[in-house]
């Protein structure tokens, strides 16, 4: 599925590709990971994202990848329209990512009536780089209840690469160049993996966590 699909995620059930990596006509790219997380609720996930703070909290999350965290804009626990800015591995050994992921409320990206139906969350944002103002597509950690605790339907649309400065358009010759410099089999084939090992981690340690910092002993 691309970036203009995203509302299929809304239906019940599952689409056609839940986890792995398809590389479009165009030099865009879907990459799609499932996660099952026992005991754990959307809310959880929705509440990691505005508890997460410095190194040490984001650590926790993947603890060979996650390099440094901080925040932009941030205003208490809410994380809509700020950005998170992050260096991480992708396997722990190669090139250092330095990413500024810009979130956004997923009320603008899914249809606002089907969301509100939802008994579950999206955590949606922009992926993109600390060290040239360009971002690289669109990105979702896709949350839904299920009897057992939730699953999270995590999606990267990436390769509509686009300025970060508002009102800015990229020349078709430098979002190709950014596509063909980025995109990479290896990247993409890192990317899928480091999304499964990170969520599998925030998996075991969002439900005790949430507990002991929140107070809040439901389900």
């Amino acid at each position: 599925m691309r970036y203009e699909d995203r509302n299929d995620l809304l239906r019940p059930g599952y689409l056609a590709l839940e986890s792995g990596i398809v590389r479009h006509a165009d030099g865009q790219v879907t990459i799609a990971a499932l996660t099952r997380m026992p005991r754990v609720r959307a809310k959880m996930v929705h509440w990691w994202f505005g508890w997460l703070g410095g190194t040490e909290w984001y650590r926790l999350w993947h603890p060979v990848d996650h390099l440094f965290s901080d925040w932009e804009g941030r205003v208490g626990a809410n994380y809509w329209g700020a950005s998170h800015l992050v260096h991480e591995t992708l396997g722990g050994d190669g090139e250092i990512h330095k990413l500024r992921i810009h979130f956004r409320d997923p009320r603008e990206v899914f249809d606002p009536q089907g969301y509100g139906a939802l008994d579950g969350i999206a955590v949606c944002g922009r992926p993109g780089s600390l060290e040239r103002p360009v971002n690289l597509g669109h990105m979702t950690h896709f949350v839904r209840n299920t009897d057992y605790g939730c699953e999270m339907r995590t999606r990267f649309w990436l390769g509509d690469i686009h300025s970060q400065t508002a009102g800015v358009t990229l020349p078709e010759e430098v979002r190709r160049d950014v596509r063909t410099q980025v995109l990479t089999a290896d990247f993409c084939t890192r990317l899928h993996r480091h999304a499964i090992e990170e969520m599998g981690y925030l998996s075991d340690l969002l439900p005790v966590l949430y507990r002991q910092v929140t107070r809040d002993p439901t389900f």
